[in-house]
């Protein structure tokens, strides 16, 4: 059979199910591997009655998935991405006196493509250009971003190009697109439903002195319909006022702001404390108003590093999947966690909204990361499969990614239990991802999968970290087998009655 279509299948259930977990039914081995596979047998799973036959199941492909950090891009700051004709475009802060891009197909890998700007002898800035954001408009690129004067005065410049790699140039002559008399940077612009349009930016800390303070707020104003210029004037956002943005000391922040709306809320992302330091982290706030009255969440921060896999985790934007049914968002995080500096690397996490209307990171995740829905023709479905758990525990946990990178998201399994994955309709599959919980102690020393009662993986050593995905590939099953029903055992670390899963992922192949 030819496979067309790839996709994701994100395992959900509306309804539970008890399996029986220690069938003998003949099956076939296949041999899959996470990182890592060993030949040893484990002593406590199921014991078939036939002999196994081994099917290679390795990874074939590293262009499945997306891995954060991008560490292979270093010495940056404040990335942005921009998604434009099935390619991404990425600009961060890179180049003293100006900004380079960066080119993928598919998230997977990045191409430097040059200078997308470079300052010229007429423009207003003079050194520290920071923080370019670039906004496809009216058939033309727009890039926005700061610079610093001959006065040491930070203003907003605004450029443009024919081309989403550049070359920019300045639109007004040199001028900046706006400027306050003091210090303002990192700006950001918001496109709203009805046609207006906003930009977000900061009030730089090196002289907004308040209270013995030195303060970095956010603020927002209206811009003309040709971007050349602002309209009315400047409305106070967000000022560092809450225990987890007050960490520097003398210096705090509100900065980095940009805007995301959905379902006629305002959602204003922006980041406190230190660029350099551990604790630099985003928060959000909500409003109905572009402009506000803005209220930070009880949930703040919700990226955030632990200072060891990641740390500095700030400066976001946001883009969408090729399909437009997901939100992902662009940061940066330390390039070396114990030793923080202003050397950074970008990351890529998933954005989620709540039914109360909370917004959730999906990370930040430090390893691999399935790519965003409809990227490469992969998918993500959220009907059409029941999952359940062996134990009688509630296993829909397992579906909501609000809950997966917390205990509270996590499925215990002993040894003899396991957690079954029944879809109403049998697929072709490629890779099963399923994660690891979020305590070291509970991380499964092994896990072994049985597919439709008839084929197994077993034996496959995980990965050692919290929350890390575990990727195994089905791509090698017979040709043509369709999958109906997937067990999922895990084998606790020595010394510890059980393990858990916090996650599970399919990617399948349509048949269309």
């Amino acid at each position: 059979m030819k496979l067309t279509l790839k996709a994701i299948l994100l395992l959900s259930c509306a309804t539970m199910m008890f399996c029986s977990c220690n069938d003998n039914v003949p099956k076939t081995e296949l041999q899959g591997t996470t990182d890592a596979v060993t030949t040893a047998p484990v002593t406590d799973a199921p014991v078939t009655e036939a002999p196994l036959t081994e099917i290679d199941a390795g990874l074939k492909s590293s262009n499945d998935y997306m891995t954060n950090p991008y560490s292979s891009i270093t010495k940056i700051g404040d990335p942005f991405i921009l998604a434009d004709g099935g390619k991404y475009y990425m600009y961060a802060t890179s180049a003293g006196i100006g900004f380079k891009c960066w080119v993928s197909d598919s998230l997977t890998s990045w191409s430097e493509a040059g200078m997308a700007y470079e300052r010229s002898a007429d423009t207003f800035g003079v050194r520290n250009y920071w923080a370019p954001e670039v906004y496809k408009y009216n058939g033309t690129y727009y890039m926005v971003f700061s610079a610093i004067d001959g006065n040491n005065v930070y203003h907003i410049g605004i450029a443009s190009s024919d081309s989403p790699t550049g070359p920019f140039k300045d639109c007004l002559g040199g001028k900046p697109l706006y400027s306050t008399g003091y210090s303002i940077i990192d700006a950001s612009l918001f496109f709203d439903d009805d046609g207006r349009i906003y930009m977000y930016y900061s009030r730089d800390c090196s002289e907004n002195v308040i209270n013995g303070k030195h303060v970095s707020q956010s603020y927002g104003i209206e811009v003309a319909s040709d971007l050349m210029s602002v309209i009315g004037e400047p409305v106070l956002l967000t000022t560092p006022d809450v225990a987890w943005e007050l960490k520097t000391g003398n210096y705090i922040w509100n900065e980095g702001p940009c805007v995301l709306k959905h379902n006629g809320t305002y959602y204003l992302m922006y980041s406190a404390n230190g660029y350099a330091t551990n604790s630099y982290s985003v928060g959000y706030a909500t409003s109905d108003s572009p402009l506000g009255k803005y209220t930070k969440s009880a949930t703040n921060p919700i990226i955030q590093g632990d200072g060891v896999k990641l740390s500095g985790t700030g400066h976001n934007n946001y883009f969408y999947s090729p399909d437009g049914t997901e939100v992902y968002t662009v940061y940066h995080a330390h390039t070396d966690p114990k030793n923080p500096s202003g050397n950074r690397t970008p990351c890529i996490d998933k954005l989620v909204f709540g039914d109360d209307g909370e917004l959730y990171c999906f990370g930040p995740t430090a390893g691999r990361v399935p790519l965003p829905s409809g990227e490469k023709g992969y998918y993500k479905l959220y009907e059409g499969v029941t999952v359940s758990a062996s134990s009688g525990a509630d296993a829909s946990c397992l579906m909501d990614e609000r809950l997966a990178r917390d205990e509270r998201g996590c499925i215990s399994l002993k040894s003899d239990e396991c957690v079954t994955v029944t879809l109403n309709d049998p697929r072709e599959l490629y890779l099963l991802w399923i994660y690891n919980g979020s305590e070291t102690a509970t991380i499964p020393h092994r896990i072994r999968i049985e597919i439709n009662g008839e084929y197994v993986i077993d034996d496959l050593r995980t990965q050692s970290s919290p929350n890390a995905a575990n990727v195994i590939s089905l791509s090698n099953l017979p040709e043509g087998t369709k999958v109906h029903t997937i067990k999922i055992f895990l084998t606790p670390q020595d010394g510890k009655d059980a393990s858990s899963i916090c996650e599970v992922l399919l990617q399948y192949v349509s048949e269309e």
